[in-house]
């Protein structure tokens, strides 16, 4: 017998998700290969991760969250899952606008301050490593390597300078970032996201890395930056600590885009 559940696409500036509830997928086993055909955009949904939604009884979180990335493989944190995860929650299983979930061992607060516009507090970040390059690394609940770009980010090739990046650090790949400072408070940024292996339109976590990394080395002020990635703008807020950086908030748009159903 062909079994079948229910499931929701989101994007957040053009990073998209496929969503679905535990309670609809019931026994059903999800493989890797399952998965990452789901996620494959020409003999699939299309999509860059695949997360589930895990209902909660417990006052302090309105649910889990649980994250794939698009090759199947379970993933670490993912900033603009997130902010989706809070959106579908909200619109579809009656959560507060102000909320609080579970992800990994961590627990997250997220807003839902209109229809378009969704914020994630993060976790605070204690060590941002500068390379003997200049270059950064920064760990925001996933790995990100920051490469600095003085001008032409438009036409950089992220897909093969990512890919022949994404093992600096090990072979279990890190996400590879390269930004360019448009000014004080702004900057741009492209996205190579491990798991994905390809370009992202948009990764909240990257961009949390960026802006705080960008802060460490003096090449933005204040607390207040604007990222602007492929697929949208994202905005992130933080406080100077004497830990590191703690109270960061990424806020941005997360949208519904379709519903439908698959068959397993």
């Amino acid at each position: 017998m062909t079994e079948s559940f229910k499931f929701s696409k989101y994007h957040g500036a053009g990073n998209d998700f496929i969503i679905a509830d535990a309670q609809d997928l019931g026994a059903i086993d999800l493989t890797e290969s399952q998965i990452a055909l789901w996620c494959h955009r020409r003999y699939g949904i299309g999509a860059d991760g695949f997360m589930i939604y895990v209902g909660s009884t417990d006052s302090d979180k309105a649910f889990t969250m649980r994250y794939f990335n698009a090759d199947g493989k379970e993933g670490t944190m993912c900033g603009n899952g997130g902010r989706c995860m809070a959106r579908y929650a909200y619109e579809q299983k009656r959560a507060p606008s102000s909320m609080h979930f579970k992800f990994g061992e961590d627990l997250y607060r997220a807003e839902v301050h209109a229809v378009d516009n969704i914020s994630l507090t993060m976790k605070p970040v204690h060590a941002i490593d500068i390379q003997d390059d200049l270059s950064c690394f920064c760990d925001t609940g996933s790995p990100h390597h920051i490469e600095w770009v003085d001008s032409d980010l438009q036409k950089l090739d992220v897909f093969q300078k990512g890919r022949s990046m994404r093992n600096r650090y090990g072979i279990e790949g890190c996400n590879i970032n390269f930004v360019q400072i448009i000014n004080d408070a702004e900057l741009a940024i492209r996205t190579y996201e491990r798991g994905v292996e390809d370009e992202t339109l948009a990764c909240g976590t990257g961009v949390t890395a960026a802006v705080l990394s960008a802060h460490r080395m003096g090449k933005i002020k204040g607390s207040s930056v604007k990222a602007n990635a492929l697929g949208g703008i994202l905005e992130l807020t933080f406080k100077l600590a004497e830990s590191g950086y703690e109270d960061i908030v990424l806020t941005g748009p997360a949208q519904h885009v379709f519903d439908g159903k698959i068959l397993v």
